[in-house]
């Protein structure tokens, strides 16, 4: 490239500009179809009473119901529906969803296939939650091809199964490159929902991670790579299959589903990185999906190293809000009081979101690609500091005694939620360990178990009359804060759990090793011949 060559300037500065968000390039928070069929859901259900605490910590039940649209639309409501609306004067008009959502940016839409349960004929359709409907897209069961797809036996018994998408601009309009590990956060916490339903309304449920990708995004006809799908999850089991799923190579060739669809807007910004880590995490035919099921062939065993461990304190007295009441009054905590919380309400949150999640890469309950750290900012009778918590012996290892607001701040990207919550928990992985096991697949793995616990926390405070959000942070800092004990592992996701402030609004906050680092960025090196 010569001199006189001057797209190479023009296009470093295109490239570099700075800007936070661009309001007239935000794509719209829902998918709307036009010229297909639509049906809409009841309204007139009434909310599931079960206890919250015990349908988080359910795994797998039996039995249960057959399903309906009136069930259905129970689970669609509390999982990935509008459960109120504000009117704010910067903001004007805000849906407030089920699930929790990194910028209330909702990346994720909701398909599903069934076959003929009661209110609903057999096919495959988009769940619209602003109209609370659902748009028909094909008509008939298509069961055995989703199942044929995944090599999964369970989707073809279950009379239902709910296929999660991601539309990757909705999240990366905002947090860029980023925004690829949010959407499995946020793909988690609707998931975690709607486990929660499915165990509320006793029906069995599951999350599929290995299917061939290509053949689930035909199904709902989507590119795969704007809109993606990125996990199953089949609800239900009444022993008559569909197909038998053992022909796992015939893919149908599937009409096109005709009508129009809008979702996007103009001046989308394409971010080749999300383009091609999802493309190395796609799985292309069946040979794939065994290599990507079952657990960590050498589970991590617990580590107590040298510490002090102290066993939780039970929690059974506790009672916690009903399903359907703390979904429906749930919200991202955005500011936290600093006072202490009890350490058995700690203790039911950490105990009851970690007992396993129904998962194909998953061994069964307990299992976990996690490992969870924790920050004690104020929990009555346990001493502030630093924690490794083992869900198999149900207990906290303490790795530093302290008091680590400022630590905690600014490990959770110099916010002041986690210096100001009593208890800040922490989601790690061994991300080495992982893609030697799965491949990248266990990249979405990890990202999206991770959601799956956060969403499980958030509910379990909630249900306490407790307050939780979740927070991106310092990826290496948070490693280096919790070795040597969690040396080789990656932050997933971080939680801040505590009491609510009256006013629950941002706290403006810059943490002293903030302001230390920017002062030493200043100093002036002096170079060895000078120091000579």
């Amino acid at each position: 490239m010569r001199n006189n060559d001057i797209t190479a300037a023009g296009a470093y500065h295109e490239s570099t500009k700075l800007a936070y968000i661009n309001l007239a390039n935000k794509p719209p928070l829902y998918k709307s179809y036009s010229g297909l069929p639509k049906v809409s859901l009841p309204t007139d259900f009434p909310l599931l009473d079960t206890p919250t605490l015990d349908t988080v910590s359910s795994f797998e039940p039996s039995g249960g119901p057959e399903p309906s649209l009136t069930i259905l639309a129970q689970m669609l409501y509390l999982s990935a529906g509008v459960i109120r609306t504000g009117m704010f004067r910067t903001a004007g008009e805000v849906h407030f969803r089920a699930a929790a959502s990194a910028g209330g940016l909702y990346p994720v839409e909701t398909y599903l296939a069934c076959r003929d349960v009661p209110g609903l004929a057999a096919g495959v359709y988009h769940f619209s939650p602003d109209t609370f409907s659902l748009t028909q897209l094909r008509r008939g069961d298509y069961r055995a091809e989703l199942a044929a797809a995944s090599a999964d036996s369970r989707i073809a018994a279950a009379p239902l199964t709910i296929i999660f998408t991601t539309v990757f601009w909705r999240s990366s309009w905002k947090y860029r490159t980023r925004s690829y590990r949010y959407c499995f956060w946020d793909n988690g916490t609707i998931a975690a929902n709607l486990l929660a339903a499915a165990a509320a309304c006793e029906l069995p449920s599951q999350i599929v991670n290995a299917f061939v990708d290509h053949r689930v995004n035909q199904l709902v006809e989507i590119d795969g790579v704007g809109e993606a799908a990125t996990c199953l999850v089949p609800i239900g089991a009444d022993g008559n299959p569909a197909d038998s799923p053992e022909n796992r190579d015939g893919q149908l060739q599937l009409p096109p589903v005709g009508g129009t669809a809008v979702i996007s807007a103009p001046g989308e910004i394409d971010y080749p990185e999300i383009r091609e880590i999802h493309a190395a995490t796609l799985l292309t035919d069946l040979s794939e999906i065994d290599s990507c099921r079952g657990g960590l062939n050498s589970p991590v065993p617990a580590d107590r190293g040298s510490g002090e461990f102290y066993p939780l304190p039970s929690s059974d007295f506790l009672a916690s809000a009903p399903l359907g009441q703390t979904i429906k009054e749930r919200g991202s905590t955005r500011r936290f009081d600093r006072v202490p919380i009890p350490y058995p309400n700690l203790s039911a949150i950490l105990d009851y979101s970690t007992r396993g999640v129904p998962a194909d890469f998953l061994d069964g309950p307990g299992d976990s690609l996690l490992s969870i750290y924790l920050i004690a900012n104020a929990v009555e009778d346990l001493a502030p500091g630093s924690y490794y918590f083992s869900p198999q012996e149900k207990g906290l290892l303490q790795l530093k005694a302290g008091i680590f607001r400022e630590e905690a701040g600014h490990l959770g990207f110099e916010q002041a939620l986690p210096a100001d919550a009593s208890a800040v928990v922490f989601l790690m992985a061994n991300l080495e360990s992982i893609l030697k096991r799965y491949g990248n697949r266990g990249y979405r793995a990890a990202q999206l178990e991770a959601g799956i616990i956060g969403g499980k926390l958030y509910l379990s405070a909630h249900s306490l009359g407790m307050g939780a959000s979740g927070l991106t942070f310092y990826d290496d800092e948070v490693t280096e804060f919790f070795t040597p004990h969690a040396a080789g592992k990656s932050a997933m996701f971080v939680a801040p759990l505590g009491v609510t402030a009256a006013q629950n609004r941002v706290r403006p906050f810059r943490s002293r090793i903030a302001m230390t680092l920017d002062a030493q960025s200043r100093r002036a090196p002096r170079s060895p011949e000078i120091a000579q």
